[in-house]
């Protein structure tokens, strides 16, 4: 990567226009002296002269740092420009990091010692068992790393910069990946940022290069998720031995089914082919979930499970795609999309649902440019004052209308069905009816999506009348297609693709050849497969609501334990 390295002496140093406060309390809380006194037991001693590094920018696994005395300050060195000025600083008594620190993932900024600096150094792995066993320092050191990863992502300090057009689908799909798995970037638009466009003619970068990834480790042109994955560390090492549970899938009941499976010391392995959250990590807000008065959207909802599967253990590894799973020796065998091959004492699936594609002409042009399957942040700023149709009349369409109505001019929701009645929570049909820039077109569906290099209009036809409605973007959420094509052979499959379990699953055709001589009957989750079971909206007769397949995932981490006896 083409960038300057900042000076070694501090005397050359510059603050930031925007660096946080160091008195406040919620980003640079004082460690108690007692936490710092049991870290103390652990801890390396280090010492740190002015200029000295304490960690680079994008290294997996940096040290956790309590500083005793002296300051250290923290570059981010995606920026060409001004590569002397540091923007946030650490003072005696406070401690360094954001949630990579945690998590062993790269870290987003480069930290140097601006004095003297005499400091505790905890490995992440020594830090992980210090918050699982002290609930006080748990307390305080998460909630302050989630705090600074917050503060970093809204101004703009990542791991990365993207830059390209807003119209390149795969600039778009870099930045939808980078969103979902909550990894800091900056996006730069080549349509408007004059610099950018002169930074990517530097590196000789023509249109079909687009979209171009920086990052400490170099330039990458037009790479794809699994190369951009390996760069930024997304996928640890995984074990060879066998793992007690690997969990398929990271929506909400599979995170569940890590959360309690590593919380009970059970050697647990979480996949998932794009990020931890699924569907509902898309979702803008989700009200009516137990204990969340004011909502919680599916972003921070993930954000939280994710950082309490690895506070207690467990492996994450994506974007990794399972290809096979070999179900007929006590030990399961799964084969990955990169070649890899793990294996599991007991196998939970939790694949989810996807959204139906729209099959309207005109929709294969304007995909993933104007037309999505998940209403974000990132999407409705695409389209922002202008209007939009979202199509769907489950609750997952209603929080999109509600959410993107905040954005745009005009918020059309399309139902086949006479009204929203039967699929749709009342408590958001009250809030649609009572919202004045949302209209429902009942009995209606797209026919046509026209425009010439964006999307100006949709042709509908409602109630069979012909009508035009202009619309800048479209947002797909029909139907429910289980992600279960690769199960073919592994275990039995219901007339539409689902995951039958418990007695459902014993009437299935294929039960008696897939169960085996094996005397008991099958858990309430397991599937036709011993030690193999479904959560989640994956499962034949689910629920389809996030509450459901939370406490699905929990039940199926009992009966993995005692599947896990009968193979000991």
């Amino acid at each position: 990567m083409m960038q300057t390295i900042a000076s070694t002496n501090p005397t050359d140093w510059i603050p930031s226009g925007t660096m946080p406060d160091p008195n406040d309390e919620v980003f640079f809380p004082l460690m108690p002296q007692r936490m710092v006194d049991a870290i103390a037991v652990h801890a390396v001693k280090r010492s740190f002269e002015p200029g000295d590094m304490l960690f680079a920018h994008g290294v997996r696994n940096a040290p956790f740092f309590v500083v005793e005395s002296g300051r250290a300050v923290f570059f981010d060195r995606n920026r060409t420009a001004e590569p002397n000025t540091y923007f946030s600083q650490v003072f005696a008594g406070m401690f360094i990091g954001d949630t990579s620190m945690f998590t062993g993932e790269p870290t987003v900024a480069e930290c140097r010692a601006f004095e003297p600096v005499e400091a505790l150094e905890l490995r992440h792995d020594q830090l992980r068992e210090f918050v699982r066993t002290d609930s006080e320092a748990s307390d305080l050191i998460l909630r302050t790393l989630m705090a600074r990863r917050a503060w970093l992502e809204g101004h703009g300090y990542g791991l990365v910069q993207l830059i390209g057009p807003p119209t390149c689908p795969n600039t778009l799909h870099l930045r939808e990946f980078f969103d979902r798995n909550q990894i800091p970037f900056t996006w730069r638009n080549t349509a408007e940022d004059r610099d950018a466009a002169a930074l990517v003619g530097e590196f000789g970068v023509c249109s079909d290069d687009y979209p171009v990834l920086t990052s400490p480790k170099g330039v990458y042109k037009n790479p794809p998720v699994r190369d951009i994955a390996n760069c930024i560390g997304l996928l640890p090492e995984l074990s060879t031995k066998p793992y007690d549970l690997v969990i398929v899938g990271a929506g909400p009941g599979g995170l569940a089914t890590a959360v309690y499976g590593a919380s009970e010391g059970l050697n647990t392995l979480l996949l998932d082919s794009v990020a931890p959250g699924g569907q509902a990590g898309t979702s803008s807000k989700i009200e009516n979930y137990l204990g969340f008065t004011t909502g919680i959207s599916g972003r921070e909802l993930s954000r939280q499970a994710v950082l309490q599967a690895r506070k207690f253990g467990a492996t994450i590894c994506n974007p990794v795609r399972v290809t096979e799973i070999e179900c007929d020796k006590p030990f399961k065998t799964l084969t990955l999309d990169d070649g890899q091959r793990v294996t599991a004492k007991s196998v939970v699936l939790a694949t989810g649902a996807r959204y139906r594609r729209l099959t309207a002409d005109g929709c294969e042009r304007f995909d993933g440019t104007h037309v999505f399957y998940a209403a974000g942040h990132m999407e409705a700023m695409l389209c922002r004052s202008r209007p939009v149709i979202v199509v769907g009349g489950g609750n997952s369409a209603g929080q999109a209308a509600i959410f993107l109505s905040q954005h745009t001019s005009k918020v059309w929701v399309l139902i086949r069905r006479p009204s929203l009645s039967e699929t749709m929570s009342q408590y958001l049909i009250d809030r649609i009816e009572r919202t004045s820039n949302i209209e429902l077109l009942c009995e209606t569906e797209i026919k046509r999506l026209d425009g010439e290099e964006a999307l100006e209009e949709a042709v509908l036809s409602c109630a069979g009348t012909p009508r035009t409605i202009p619309c800048a973007a479209v947002f797909a959420m029909i139907g429910a297609a289980p992600h279960t094509e690769w199960l073919q052979g592994c275990c039995g499959l219901d007339g539409r693709g689902f995951v039958p379990t418990g007695g459902d699953a014993m009437q299935h055709p294929e039960f008696a050849t897939h169960w085996g001589d094996d005397a008991r009957i099958p858990y309430h989750l397991e599937t036709t497969r011993p030690g193999v079971f479904a959560v989640g909206d994956v499962r034949s007769g689910s629920v389809k609501r996030v509450a459901t397949a939370v406490g699905e995932g929990a039940m199926a981490v009992t009966f993995a334990h005692a599947m896990i006896r009968e193979i000991r």
